[in-house]
């Protein structure tokens, strides 16, 4: 694990755990003469000093330029703060303050087009969440705006602590779902910016778990030749799970880069960290989807489906490392990246931070779609998005529309694609402007794209409501019994249905099954064809 500079973990800084445009005018009178010098002609805003910063500078007409316009006009009226303070997960935290590729950083251009302080306090990502809920609990409004994980949204709108965003959208018109730059389908803007019908949280991350691989692993002649003959088909990217698990069990042994064994499985299967993977796996059990819960709020966990769900996953322990139970993404990104994995699924920045000159697996890797579950002639193909930065406006913020237009500006189309390209930071690509933009492209490595794309497609949520700390909680625990052979997959499965029922009960059935069955509407259609 040394050997990885940098890796996410060391982003994180030790962390053990986590998670219609309707035009105003802008006055450039924020705008420092040096910078607005190196302005696109008709541009009012945005980066300067390095070629290419033309694509991420605007005026009036963007939802960077509204925002710009809407703190002009706070300040004009008195209303404006000296300061917005802004709790972060501190891995992230870079690519805010440092300039890339070159000229200002992010950080310096609104200060300097806005004239407010951009103060950052960081946290470890495991530590976030607690963050927040303590400055909630003790109502000290330390923070203007919270950044933590997607789907602890609906436990923070629960608690009181959000500040609705939805007069402040319409307001200022965000790209967030344009059409041609915001997120690839309007689905997915509903998901990750709304909760209960209404905006609060504004994306700033595109955790959608993806799969990379050795490509040299598996393109090397033996490797293939050895495969074949045992299995009766080709050494490729699996399309379905039982080809993966295959995939799996046939490298768990054999040697790889600089003489080291290779263990099948590089997932992370340890508390929280494992728990996507068997999301996806599960998601996939039926056509169009596994749903966590029927339409009357019953838990699927201790369905057929379910249980093979699981005892599959439990399988996966077989071809892991022997610490694999005590894995974070770190040690996944370590595995992948030294050549002692062959393949995992995992943040999709992995590639930006070890597919580096100084790792043993540089220019050997892939990436490829999710694999699936066959039924019939439909292959069902699941990921699942998972942690998620989110950024949401603290109700006890005292300037709480300067904070949102802060946020909007942050996480439009033209600055978020500048930022997600810089690699001092793990906020990744999801819009489509990201995904098109040569500076990302760059940094995630060319082979990453069109795989993050067919990624976010075949994308659920895993659970966002009210209750969600409880429920993945409560499913871990049962999880990890089964992987320590106290349980077996079935009692787990059962005894995981009985608390999450629980749990729905606790909540009201009344008030949680609505919710539950408006879920589903978040979730994707997509079939492929065998």
């Amino acid at each position: 694990m040394k050997s990885l500079s940098p890796t996410r973990r060391s982003l994180l800084k030790g962390s053990a755990a986590f998670t219609a445009t309707a035009a105003v005018g802008l006055a450039p009178r924020f705008i420092r003469p040096a910078r607005a010098g190196g302005l696109a002609q008709g541009m009012t805003g945005g980066p300067t000093g390095f070629a290419g910063a033309e694509r991420f500078q605007y005026n009036e007409s963007h939802s960077e330029g509204r925002a710009i316009e809407g703190i002009r006009k706070l300040k004009d009226a008195g209303k404006a703060p000296a300061k917005i303070t802004m709790l972060l997960t501190d891995g992230a935290i870079g690519q805010i303050t440092k300039p890339f590729p070159s000229g200002p950083s992010v950080k310096d251009v609104w200060e300097a087009e806005t004239g407010i302080e951009l103060e950052i306090v960081g946290a470890p990502a495991g530590d976030i969440w607690k963050r927040v809920l303590q400055d909630v609990t003790t109502q000290s409004g330390a923070f203007d705006i919270y950044t933590h994980p997607w789907n602890s949204l609906g436990d923070l709108v629960e608690a009181g602590g959000a500040q609705k965003l939805s007069d402040y959208v319409a307001k200022y018109q965000p790209d967030w779902a344009d059409e041609e730059r915001g997120t690839p389908t309007q689905q997915i803007a509903e998901l990750l910016y709304k909760y209960g019908g209404e905006f609060y949280g504004a994306s700033l991350d595109g955790d959608f778990q993806t799969w990379v691989y050795n490509r040299a692993y598996f393109e090397d002649p033996k490797n293939a030749d050895e495969f074949q003959a045992r299995y009766g088909r080709p050494l490729a990217p699996p399309r379905t799970w039982a080809e993966s698990d295959a995939i799996s069990e046939f490298f768990t042994g054999r040697t790889g880069v600089n003489g080291v064994t290779i263990y099948g499985n590089g997932n992370d299967m340890s508390p929280f960290w494992g728990l996507p993977r068997f999301y996806a796996r599960f998601a996939a059990q039926a056509v169009p989807n596994m749903y966590w819960f029927d339409e009357d709020g019953n838990p699927n966990l201790d369905t057929e489906q379910g249980i093979k769900a699981a005892t599959e996953y439990v399988k996966l322990k077989d071809w892991s490392h022997p610490d694999v139970l005590s894995w974070t993404y770190a040690e996944g990104y370590s595995g992948i990246g030294s050549g002692r994995t062959a393949h995992l699924m995992t943040y999709t920045n992995v590639t930006k931070f070890v597919d580096t000159p100084d790792n043993p697996a540089n220019g050997m890797l892939g990436a490829y779609a999710p694999p699936g579950v066959q039924h019939g002639d439909d292959l069902i193909r699941r990921s699942v998005i998972y942690y998620n930065i989110t950024g949401t406006v603290s109700s006890r913020s005292a300037n709480p529309e300067a904070a949102y237009l802060f946020l909007q500006w942050l996480s439009s189309t033209r600055v978020y694609s500048w930022m997600a390209g810089n690699p001092a930071g793990y906020f990744d690509p999801f819009q489509k402007s990201n995904l098109d933009e040569p500076f990302v492209a760059e940094t995630y490595h060319p082979y990453m794209m069109d795989a993050i794309r067919d990624t976010i497609s075949r994308s659920v949520p895993t659970i966002n409501f009210a209750g969600q700390t409880s429920l993945d909680t409560a499913l871990d625990e049962e999880l990890q019994a089964a992987l320590t052979g106290q349980k077996s997959p079935e009692e787990a499965m059962k005894d995981a249905s009985r608390k999450w029922k629980r749990i729905i009960q606790r909540k009201g059935e009344d008030k949680m099954i609505p919710i539950i069955q408006a879920s589903r509407a978040a979730w994707p259609s997509i079939i492929d064809k065998s």
